[in-house]
């Protein structure tokens, strides 16, 4: 498995991928590569799932208010803890389900 990236083009197996953002992040986990794209304007949700030839399976849905309270904040970086998480700017763990992209539980390191 190879995987480069060039600013917003990802090549994963000798097939690319072109996102709207600049690549900021990525895990290959299996069968499944996830992307996430540097946040600019008010999309907060950036990280999108791609199975092995490269076709969107999900992208990340906004996460509910239980979770993140009134603001949500850019994400930074994507982990494997506790199951898939993208971490936001506030560190903040979101722990998404693989299947669907929905945000299913939260932790933080910090407080």
């Amino acid at each position: 498995m190879k995987v480069s990236i060039m600013n917003n083009i990802l090549t994963y197996n000798d097939k690319s991928v072109t996102m709207k953002r600049k690549i900021i992040d990525y895990i290959v986990m299996s069968e499944y590569l996830i992307i996430l794209e540097d946040f600019t304007g008010d999309d907060y949700n950036l990280a999108y799932c791609f199975d092995n030839e490269l076709h969107k399976l999900w992208k990340i849905k906004k996460p509910d208010s239980k979770f993140i309270g009134q603001k949500q904040l850019p994400y930074v970086g994507i982990t494997i803890t506790k199951g898939l998480t993208v971490v936001d700017t506030l560190g903040r763990y979101l722990i998404i389900d693989m299947d669907t992209g929905e945000i299913t539980d939260m932790f933080c390191n910090r407080f």
